[in-house]
């Protein structure tokens, strides 16, 4: 029986054979550096290719909150994306030196009815830089909230119940009041 376990040695492809022996010989195996991508379950959308296999189409949202325009989106194989350990966002592991196409809509003009023309831009993205794109959110600052204190609504209650108590006392006259008088003792 072989040293590494396996009944049937005619079933393992050459490559592997030779990465083994490699292996056994104490040979260093170039190893490719890689880029994790981090992103949000909502994000993600899955689907098929023609010829069956699943993939994920990964939206990136745009830099600029004040950017209304379509979200930049890329593909990923469904295999290679998966979901981090509280289940709330998705991880992909991607070669740091390879490039990925992403694919952003934009206006081309209007027909003869005003409805805008859409084309599809795909552009060669360096892994590192699509990292930074999906991940922007991360670089950007909180949003700024108002500075002026809110006003409490204890406060709000209390002034409309004074206002609504003027209101109706001044549209009544006061009642009489009548006072009883009981046997002195």
């Amino acid at each position: 029986m072989p040293e590494n376990g396996r009944k049937d040695d005619q079933f393992v492809p050459d490559f592997v054979k030779e990465v083994e022996d490699q292996i056994a010989k104490g040979v260093k195996l170039p190893t490719q550096e890689e880029v994790t991508i981090k992103c949000g379950k909502g994000l993600a959308e899955p689907f098929q290719s023609k010829d069956g296999r699943e993939f994920l189409r990964i939206s990136i949202p745009n830099q600029d909150p004040a950017d209304k325009t379509p979200w930049a989106r890329f593909v990923l194989p469904a295999k290679a994306v998966h979901e981090n350990q509280y289940g709330k966002g998705l991880w992909a592991k991607i070669p740091a030196d390879g490039t990925t196409v992403v694919t952003k809509p934009t206006i081309q003009g209007q027909d003869d009815k005003g409805k805008n023309i859409w084309q599809d831009v795909k552009t060669q993205v360096p892994n590192t830089e699509l990292k930074a794109m999906v991940e922007a959110y991360k670089t950007r600052a909180p949003q700024t909230k108002e500075t002026q204190p809110r006003e409490s609504a204890m406060e709000k209650l209390d002034a409309l119940v004074k206002d609504t108590a003027a209101k109706v006392s001044s549209e009544r006259p006061k009642a009489k009041t009548k006072s009883k008088k009981g046997p002195e003792l």
